[in-house]
């Protein structure tokens, strides 16, 4: 028996080290004697009594496992046509209602879905329904803001490809990337009906959310109010409901974090919880007056799960690796990434009247054929499991930059309080403990 590789530890008071198995994404608490036992390679020494746990949760595994290859057989088959799920996204319009500063994209004023376009998505998802190795269908909408048309075009295009995929009995879900602010009451029974999830950018506080994000149409009505409101009523009207509340962060917002989270003490923690997100055209300063570490804490004090930066237990290092996923815009063009503008230039596919994908094939393939995790770093690294590299996005525009695209070198908190916020975050899950008093 020996200590699987992935193996992180993060020491905690009164003598106790957290074990993180990233392989399995799995925790163990250990008291000193073990994890000086296995640390030290003297793991025949363990009392018998941990044994079987710490092989349950990974920590411990069998000489002749060979876990590296057992990850590459796992990449190899996710990033497949076999693979069994669809990733699907979808642009039903390339304008918005905010105009936020830091913004990658150019927006098409008026864009929405064209008749033959809803047409042309309908047979692709009869297509895909029609493919034995697929079982599921994962619908994200994105935009621009997906839901400027979403009661006269987008809803009844999403209930046909629901009622496509049960008629051949494949699941399918939906998730909205969206700013909230088009979001009316009537709209709410709708995405019960679809039990739609949901990522909600929120600029941090009231004041700077207001000055960021701006309603073009009601230049002079705060939108922060609004998708307070707007959260509220969601949660409340459906218990399948899940919000990811994005905050977009740089050196001054984090310090409002207690305000925010007044205004959300209400909410179920098990239907929202918090992403945060460095503003990408900002830069770390060690003089801020509150850290990521303690907005953080905070927030899972607050008894709200949390997550920082692109760390998830996955099998590739972005979807966009995958056969199996397209992003399709309101005009029919096809893309792969869906994190760069959506230019002429970085189009890479077509989608069909017969409803197919007509990818240009030699950018299709220089993508496919990219290995993210080629570096010897990475594949020396115990994050492997939760990271797989930088997106082959960057890869593809800098091939001689792997190294410096690493996320650890962004990581504004140790790995050791790294792992402490994925242990209590699986402990708010499992609501092993009250946050409350």
């Amino acid at each position: 028996m020996k200590e699987s590789f992935y193996n992180i530890y993060a020491k905690q008071p009164y003598g106790w080290t957290i074990c993180y198995n990233t392989r399995f994404s799995s925790f163990a608490l250990l008291p000193k004697l073990v994890y000086k036992l296995i640390t030290s390679g003297n793991i025949d020494k363990i009392p018998p009594q941990y044994i079987a746990p710490l092989e349950a949760c990974g920590c411990l595994l069998n000489d002749n496992i060979d876990e590296f290859q057992q990850l590459l057989e796992e990449h190899e088959k996710v990033v497949s046509a076999d693979n069994s799920n669809f990733e699907l996204t979808l642009l039903p319009s390339l304008d918005c209602n905010l105009r936020c500063w830091y913004c990658f994209e150019n927006h098409v004023k008026g864009s929405h879905l064209s008749s033959q376009t809803i047409n042309n998505i309908l047979k692709l998802i009869h297509n895909i329904c029609n493919n034995k190795k697929i079982d599921h269908i994962n619908i994200e909408l994105f935009g621009g803001e997906p839901l400027l048309y979403f009661e006269e075009e987008l809803y009844p295009l999403l209930k046909d490809i629901e009622n496509i995929a049960g008629t051949s009995h494949k699941s399918v879900s939906f998730f909205f990337v969206t700013n909230a602010t088009c979001i009316t009451e009537d709209m709410i029974p709708l995405f019960a009906n679809l039990k739609a999830k949901f990522q909600i950018s929120i600029d941090g506080y009231k004041d700077k959310h207001n000055k960021v994000k701006k309603d073009i149409r009601r230049k002079d009505e705060p939108t922060y109010q609004r998708v307070m409101e707007i959260i509220r009523m969601l949660t409340k009207s459906y218990p399948e409901c899940y919000i990811n509340l994005r905050i977009n962060y740089d050196n001054k917002t984090l310090i409002h974090i207690t305000e925010l989270l007044q205004d959300i003490e209400d909410i179920d923690p098990s239907q929202l919880g918090f992403h945060l997100e460095r503003v990408w055209q900002t830069k770390a300063d060690t003089n801020v007056t509150m850290s990521v570490k303690d907005a953080i804490l905070m927030i899972l004090r607050s008894g709200y799960t949390v997550s920082y930066m692109n760390f998830s237990r996955r099998s590739c290092s972005c979807k966009t690796s995958r056969i199996n996923q397209a992003v399709i815009s309101y005009d029919g063009k096809v893309y792969k990434c869906s994190g760069r503008d959506f230019t002429n230039e970085l189009q890479e596919g077509k989608l069909t009247d017969e409803g197919t994908i007509e990818w240009q094939e030699e950018k299709l393939q220089k993508r496919l054929n990219i290995i993210t995790f080629s570096d010897p770093r990475c594949k020396k690294c115990k994050m492997l499991p939760l990271c797989w590299g930088p997106c082959n996005q960057k890869l593809l525009e800098h091939p001689d930059r792997h190294e410096s695209y690493c996320q650890l070198n962004n990581l504004e908190i140790s790995l050791e309080d790294y792992i402490f916020v994925e242990f209590n975050n699986e402990l708010l899950k499992r609501k092993i403990y009250q946050t409350t008093e």
